[in-house]
């Protein structure tokens, strides 16, 4: 029956029975499983090809801009095609906030283009849009834990504490480093080591790290 059905809709038989979005799905695991390979060995210029390349398969796709947008401004090369690249960069992230559907990857790029405006001597404006972000109290992570009840609700709980401890981790160092109180270092650790009783997760071992850096060159 199918080549029968097939032929009544105008479609192919992988059509009809989706094979087609199928294979296209798979196609867009492995261009983002390459991505990530790439990214990891540092050819972010392959990257930039790979996701201009993706792009007519998938035009307009959230994630495949950011990649683009992340490999631009990683990509290595002259102090001009540096700076090509972050003009372009800050042309795709500007382009998903106008048209992106995804309020997660939206949220992610209204954040990291602030650091793209920065670096591109856009100071005022990085600034201006750094100060439309949502504050640190009305957030997805505040919100839920009102929603949930028992096991859901203590995950999210335990989940919200990592960005919580990087905030508080990066704030009381910027204190330390504006007022010269080593003791703000301290209290971080100290936080750290209460919020987490594995210090040995690399998370919480990333930001103790980071923290005895800041320390050392304070």
């Amino acid at each position: 029956m199918l080549p029968s059905l097939a032929n009544y809709f105008g479609v192919s038989v992988d059509e009809l029975i989706g094979m087609n979005e199928i294979a296209k799905s798979e196609k867009y695991e492995e261009i983002n499983r390459l991505w990530v390979e790439n990214d990891t060995k540092g050819l972010h210029q392959e990257n930039m090809v790979l996701m201009r390349k993706s792009l007519k398969t998938f035009p307009n796709d959230a994630l495949l801009l950011v990649q683009l947008s992340a490999s631009l401004e990683k990509a290595g090369g002259t102090v001009e095609e540096k700076a090509k690249y972050l003009k372009e960069s800050i042309a795709v992230q500007e382009q998903i906030l106008r048209y992106g559907e995804d309020s997660e990857v939206k949220n992610a790029v209204l954040y990291n283009i602030c650091f793209s405006y920065w670096k591109n001597g856009e100071h005022a404006k990085a600034l201006a849009q750094a100060q439309k972000l949502p504050n640190l109290y009305k957030t997805r992570e505040n919100a839920v834990i009102y929603f949930l009840r028992g096991q859901e609700r203590c995950d999210a709980a335990r989940a919200a504490l990592k960005p919580l401890a990087w905030s508080l981790s990066l704030h009381l160092s910027v204190l330390a480093e504006e007022e010269g109180g080593a003791g703000y270092f301290e209290k971080a650790e100290q936080i750290l080591n209460l919020l987490f009783e594995h210090t040995e997760e690399e998370f919480v071992r990333f930001i103790l790290e980071r923290l005895k850096a800041e320390k050392t060159d304070a």
